[in-house]
């Protein structure tokens, strides 16, 4: 009898953390519930793991099952109406910054970014060119508000016109001296860009604490930003650079992509020289 009623006592207590965790699962939907339209890849988990918590529980769950299927149809027709919504809702956000939402879902762009939005998942990927920079939630605030980030931080960071050929030129130099050529891969010269605008702290203790970022985004911005300006000369020279063939873009390492204009457009070069 003693190992019976143990075992009804750990199946009540299975039950009861059961019934514990699908508590906490509908207060978690519950709260949401109050804007469910822009809520619904939030809800959507939490409906499927009440859903599992009611089917392990042993008690009559017919009801409450029948309750789960009423809410899985519901949050298909969130998500359709979500999905009507959001460009219209993400158009406005980037307006109000400035910014231009242009093309049609899967695919948006605005300014030097391209969103490719996948509605089955809740996500979206957000690309500088064809570069891409990372994955977000789907939701028109968090992908507006990642973009303005990301396009802070470019022009926070970004060096200006006079010290970024000169550093260029240096950098240049310096691949020409390694590589025993004049035009040498624009990635190469990325890289000894990116050392030669270190600060005076990481020359002194060369630590990944003292390193200040310079990314490939970075330095296209950058370079954008040059050509735009219209300083192309130092020290006599002028900046040139080669756009890419086909098969250079096959691998990141052979090109960087450089905007042309704020719309989307931009080239591929791969490689760098000073005439």
């Amino acid at each position: 009898m003693e190992e019976e009623l143990k075992e009804i006592l750990n199946r009540l207590r299975e039950a009861e953390s059961r019934i514990r965790r699908l508590k906490i699962h509908l207060k978690g939907a519950l709260s949401l519930a109050k804007d469910h339209c822009k809520e619904v890849y939030r809800i959507e988990p939490l409906v499927q793991k009440i859903e599992d918590d009611i089917n392990l529980i042993e008690f009559d769950n017919k009801g409450a099952l029948q309750i789960v299927s009423q809410l899985k149809g519901t949050i298909q027709g969130l998500k359709e109406d979500f999905r009507f919504e959001f460009t219209k809702s993400l158009q406005g956000i980037l307006e109000s910054k400035g910014m231009k939402l242009r093309g049609q879902l899967p695919v948006l762009y605005t300014g030097f970014y391209r969103i490719e939005t996948d509605f089955y998942q809740g996500k979206a990927l957000i690309f500088f060119g064809p570069d891409k920079i990372g994955r977000f939630l789907l939701t028109p605030e968090g992908i507006a508000e990642s973009i303005f980030n990301i396009h802070e931080g470019l022009r926070k960071n970004s060096v200006k016109e006079e010290d970024f050929i000169k550093n260029l030129f240096q950098a240049w130099n310096m691949s020409c001296y390694i590589l025993k050529r004049e035009k040498v891969p624009i990635t190469h010269c990325l890289v000894r860009f990116a050392i030669i605008s270190q600060k005076r702290q990481f020359y002194e203790s060369p630590s990944r604490h003292n390193y200040r970022d310079y990314s490939r985004f970075q330095f296209a911005y950058d370079l954008y930003r040059l050509r735009k300006s219209g300083v192309k000369e130092i020290d006599g020279k002028e900046l040139s650079l080669v756009s890419s063939t086909f098969d250079a873009t096959r691998k990141k390492i052979d090109y960087i992509w450089v905007p042309t204009n704020e719309n989307g457009e931009g080239i591929n070069y791969s490689y760098i020289t000073f005439r």
